[in-house]
């Protein structure tokens, strides 16, 4: 598989969604959906639920009803793919495929100084991932988020976040459910069928002369 390119999709819904729990185990089959991250914020500056969808080409199913703060496309590789290696030099998101349990926060540096044009770069880390910016700020995400291919979405999730420059402080007081996005009808406001929940901490800052978003 080659890089690909996903489209981040940030909203604040009109009305609060509907949010269905994880199918049980005996066999209920998920409806088709569009992978969704919900972050319900009570606190700073983000006091609005926001829902972002993330896609990859032309599906999507159904959004939801209400202002559209932001949409962009950007490129995910995977490191350690043969198939991505040429997509990595431009890829504004990289994911680490390596199967250790944790990766060292060094390593996630290393990659955004090899890769000078990755803006997120994240790997596998207890109980969830850990992800680096650009500006030198880490970022741990733990929980269970199910079978969803959860560094990827992470990654773009967190891509998404801060192009849109949405602050990240307030990730970290946030509700934040992940799972999948579906509409009944056109301005329905939908349901989410949670896989699971994350919790989000930003870690320290190294020194780095790139600049990036602020907090």
């Amino acid at each position: 598989m080659s890089g690909e390119f996903v489209t981040a999709h940030l909203f604040r819904p009109e009305h609060m969604l509907v949010v269905d729990r994880i199918p049980s185990p005996s066999g209920a089959v998920s409806r088709p959906g569009t992978p969704a991250i919900l972050v319900t914020s009570r606190e700073g500056p983000v006091r609005e639920p926001h829902v972002m969808l993330l896609t990859r080409g032309r599906r999507r199913h159904g959004v939801p009803p209400g202002a559209r703060v932001f949409g962009g496309t950007h490129v995910v590789a995977r490191l350690g793919d043969l198939a991505d290696r040429d997509w990595c030099e431009v890829a504004d998101v990289l994911v680490d495929r390596g199967r250790a349990v944790a990766v060292a926060a060094d390593s996630v540096s290393g990659v955004l100084d090899r890769y000078p044009g990755c803006e997120v770069a994240v790997g596998r880390h207890e109980h969830g991932c850990l992800a680096g910016l650009r500006d030198g700020r880490f970022i741990t995400i733990t929980g269970s988020v199910g079978g969803s291919p959860w560094p990827m979405l992470c990654g773009s999730f967190l891509y998404g976040w801060q192009v849109a420059r949405m602050p990240f402080g307030d990730l970290t007081v946030a509700p934040v459910t992940v799972g999948r996005y579906t509409a009944s009808s056109p301005g329905s406001p939908g349901a989410l069928e949670v896989t699971g929940k994350a919790q989000i901490r930003l870690t320290r800052r190294f020194p780095r002369n790139t600049g990036g978003e602020s907090t």
